[in-house]
């Protein structure tokens, strides 16, 4: 699925037409939500204003750059949609929570990982770096399917691989305790991670814990 750039969403805010799309894309409707933030605080900060017209376009332009910037930053954090766009096994809630045991371990097989590696164009890819992660955890009724797959690094970045593990326990116990719909769990984490987990997490960096947070197995 074709991605909407800024135009093309700032286009959707301005009424025309494209919003059939964000209803679809879960990663686009995500990205439209925030600029839509950034420029409703652009706008109330200057309500009243005698902002030359000229000028406020161009400060909003500025919101709208400077966002994302911060945007590419956090899609560098996010799988490959075109690679990875997530894939799941036909189970209802019931029968992913009893399975939890057995899935919580589960490793992609290693001629899968290679495949996976040689998608995102990684060569001779260094133990111990990355996990070749579930994008939707099996634990959530994710498929082992290479479409379901990505290397995650564990170093570069705070949105790493262990911050994903302990947002993945934290929705796999919110499923099985009854506070959340399978479903809903399964798009939110193969949509944006990132933003489930702030969502969740109620916060807007990760929580120190969860920098040390060991759940599954690193590649080797």
């Amino acid at each position: 699925m074709r991605h909407l750039d800024d135009a093309e969403l700032m286009a959707v805010m301005d009424g025309e037409a494209g919003a059939e799309h964000l209803q679809e894309c879960s990663a686009c409707r995500a990205r439209y939500q925030v600029l839509e933030r950034a420029m409703g605080e652009f706008t109330a900060m200057h309500r009243g204003s005698r902002i030359p017209k000229w000028k406020y376009a161009a400060a909003a332009a500025m919101v709208v750059v400077g966002v994302g910037l911060w945007w590419s930053q956090k899609r560098a954090d996010l799988p490959n949609a075109a690679f990875t766009p997530g894939a799941t096994r036909p189970m209802t809630q019931q029968q992913v929570c009893v399975a939890l045991a057995q899935d919580d371990d589960r490793t992609a097989p290693r001629e899968m990982a290679a495949v996976v590696f040689a998608r995102y164009g990684i060569k001779d890819p260094k133990p111990r770096a990355y996990e070749v992660d579930y994008l939707i955890t099996p634990a959530l009724g994710g498929a082992e399917d290479v479409r379901n797959l990505w290397p995650q690094p564990y170093a570069g970045s705070v949105w790493n691989a262990r911050v994903k593990d302990a947002l993945e326990d934290y929705l796999r116990t919110m499923v099985c305790n009854g506070r959340l719909e399978l479903a809903t769990a399964q798009e939110e984490i193969a949509g944006d991670w990132i933003s489930a987990y702030q969502k969740y997490f109620r916060t807007e960096a990760p929580l120190p814990p969860h920098a040390q947070f060991v759940k599954d197995r690193a590649w080797e």
